[in-house]
């Protein structure tokens, strides 16, 4: 029995000396594959990050810009409410009629009950009339009626309008400054003559008649 044993030792011992270059190949390719298995397993623990995270990091990001765009539109609407504020038009005047859209208000002048579109500032006849607000001279338009009428277009959709007028010393197409002076009170105009002297200033926005004193400081009003 040890004899037998002996002898099959001797023969695997022959085997690998017959052998040995293949053995040592296949134990160089084993070796191989194992690295190349520990090596995938590790790459696979520190790959990149779940692409949905990214996608939830930028639709985030997409939330916030969108937030910061809505808040600054906001902000550009409060903007143009505070900026657009009619300076004083003249140095010194008394409010007659106010404006009324909707309830009528009695004329003395055509002795009639009717809609009143913009507000009227009794002053003595020749006192100057200021710009109310930068902006381009729209149109200047004489009337035995009205005296001389003076549009001024202004930034975000406003107009004002100055009916009674005299002298007046801006030109259509011309750019006016928040209180340049762009005529005197007439004292001759037919229209609303019963009121005495006096301006007649209207206001729109986007083609909307609303009210001038809204607009107004509150010292101005």
């Amino acid at each position: 029995m040890k004899k037998a044993n002996q002898e099959g030792g001797n023969k695997v011992l022959a085997f690998f000396k017959r052998n040995i270059y293949f053995v040592l190949i296949i134990v160089c390719v084993l070796a191989i594959g194992t690295m190349i298995t520990i090596a995938a397993v590790n790459g696979s623990n520190d790959g990149p990050s779940d692409p949905t995270i990214n996608d939830n990091v930028d639709d985030d990001n997409n939330d916030v810009d969108d937030d910061d765009k809505n808040q600054d539109d906001d902000e550009d609407d409060e903007d143009e409410v505070k900026t657009f504020a009619i300076g004083a038009v003249l140095d010194d005047y008394t409010v007659d009629i106010g404006f009324s859209d909707s309830e009528l208000v009695f004329n003395p002048t055509m002795q009639h009950w009717a809609t009143h579109e913009g507000i009227d500032l009794l002053a003595p006849e020749g006192s100057s009339v200021y710009c109310a607000f930068d902006g381009t001279v729209k149109s200047v338009d004489e009337d035995t009626f009205y005296g001389t009428t003076v549009v001024i277009s202004h930034d975000g959709g406003y107009e004002t309008t100055y009916r009674l007028l005299d002298e007046v010393s801006v030109k259509t197409g011309e750019t006016v400054k928040q209180g340049d002076k762009i005529g005197v009170v007439s004292g001759e105009a037919l229209a609303e003559i019963a009121q005495g002297a006096h301006l007649h200033l209207e206001l729109t926005k986007d083609g909307v008649r609303v009210n001038p004193a809204d607009f107004m400081q509150e010292g101005d009003k």
